[in-house]
């Protein structure tokens, strides 16, 4: 087997540059870039760390091709993957460091958060809404409503609790609904107003539905909250931004080894049984990177499909529009009467490569353009994840909704930046 040294190294300098970036972020006294923290965490996660996991299989097994769910990746085209994303962290990082803006145009820290710690106070007092006991109804009747429908969609409560993570056609709308319960709570702790104990209960009762049907989403509701906080509230201390972990590893390891065993027996009581009853299992980086992401995965396995001679024309980002046919009701999306169909599924299909179950944010940048597509689409998160920081630090009630649609840049990492 080939001496892999060099791609150790490369790998290597991959995660001292985004944790460098990260940890200078978090030892900052004021003023944290919040997104310069969670973007290179997520990217470290979901790609840097597939690629160590990847690396050692094939050092581990001695092959020259190893299989990944259905993708099939030569060590070769790995170590390619390997070079390509390096350069395209180079990319995010010098994107990044060019996007400060110029000390005579910008606020100190010491400024911007004296301006974020005083500002609610008065805004609080001119621009809060009064809560009426009928919208607290009207919101609670919205919630249970979608809530019965989206259960009722996935199969009943039985199903939704014994075999979580089903997506069944039709109920991303109902997720989308249901998700409206996490504003009450947003909207107070945006304009100052001191949130009240039902607006936790709205949150809580929004995010848990969505846990049985997403653990994305429910991630992002949990990072909209802690975004909304920072920016609109009081900045995280050091400790409150460690302890973001216990979320994400609750929701994406505790809960994601439930859902999976959950789908090996009847589920509920006996699928916690079984695991806790079998810790020679437990091997989470294993299950994780074997079966769940495939940030790195995926890049390697496009480029061992094209380096086996398929056809691989890049589509120049033509199927990143298939995001807009997702927002049609899926009973008129799948009419065959009409031509919604027929056009998703062009638009699916203009993408050269279809192995990957989610294809990551750089796969797919790979996929439009090559190895041009994966530098300016790194390129282009370096520079969002300075103007994100740069927008939200700004005072102003309508800022609350790129706030909460700045965690897309997780899901850029992870999917794609566009919604598709």
């Amino acid at each position: 087997m080939a001496d892999l040294s060099l791609d150790w190294a490369w790998l290597y300098l991959q995660v001292a540059l985004l944790a460098g970036m990260a940890a200078r972020e978090l030892i900052g006294r004021r003023d944290r870039n919040l997104f310069a923290i969670l973007v290179p965490g997520t990217t470290l996660v979901l790609v840097q760390f597939q690629g160590w996991w990847l690396l050692r299989q094939f050092e581990i097994s001695g092959e020259s091709r190893v299989d990944h769910l259905y993708n099939s990746i030569t060590l070769e085209m790995a170590r390619r993957a390997n070079l390509y994303i390096g350069l395209g962290v180079i990319c995010y990082v010098l994107a990044y460091a060019l996007a400060r803006p110029r000390r005579h145009r910008s606020k100190s820290a010491s400024e911007s958060v004296t301006a974020r710690e005083t500002e609610p106070v008065a805004r609080a007092e001119a621009q809060v809404e009064r809560s009426t006991v009928l919208a607290y109804l009207f919101a609670a009747g919205w919630t249970a409503m979608f809530a019965y429908l989206l259960v009722t969609q996935v199969g009943g409560i039985n199903l939704a609790l014994t075999q979580p993570g089903r997506m069944i056609e039709g109920q991303t709308v109902y997720l989308l609904a249901v998700g409206l319960a996490k504003w009450p709570l947003l909207l107070k702790i945006a304009t100052g107003a001191r949130p009240r104990l039902i607006d936790v209960a709205f949150w809580v009762t929004g995010v848990a539905i969505t846990l049985f049907s997403s653990r994305f989403l429910t991630a992002f509701a949990v990072l909209q909250l802690i975004i909304v906080v920072n920016y609109c509230w009081k900045e995280l201390s050091r400790r409150s931004l460690l302890l973001m972990v216990v979320p994400a590893v609750s929701i994406f390891l505790v809960f994601g080894l439930y859902r999976d065993y959950a789908f090996r027996t009847v589920g509920g009581k006996a699928a916690a049984q079984e695991f806790l009853s079998r810790p020679e299992e437990w091997n989470v980086s294993e299950w994780f990177y074997r079966t769940n992401v495939e940030g790195f995965t995926g890049v390697a396995g496009a480029l061992t499909y094209q380096a086996d001679g398929h056809e691989f024309d890049y589509d120049f980002g033509v199927s990143e529009l298939e995001a807009f046919t997702k927002l049609i009701p899926n009973s008129i999306r799948n009419s065959p009467a009409l031509p919604f169909k027929a056009i998703a599924e062009w638009l699916h299909d203009a993408y050269p490569f279809t192995a990957s179950v989610v294809p990551s944010g750089v796969e797919l940048a790979y996929g439009h353009l090559s190895v041009i597509g994966i530098l300016v689409y790194s390129a282009l998160l370096g520079t969002l994840t300075r103007s994100f920081h740069l927008y939200a630090r700004q005072p102003g009630r309508s800022r609350l909704p790129v706030i909460v649609l700045s965690v897309q840049l997780l899901n850029g990492v992870r999917a794609s930046l566009f919604f598709a």
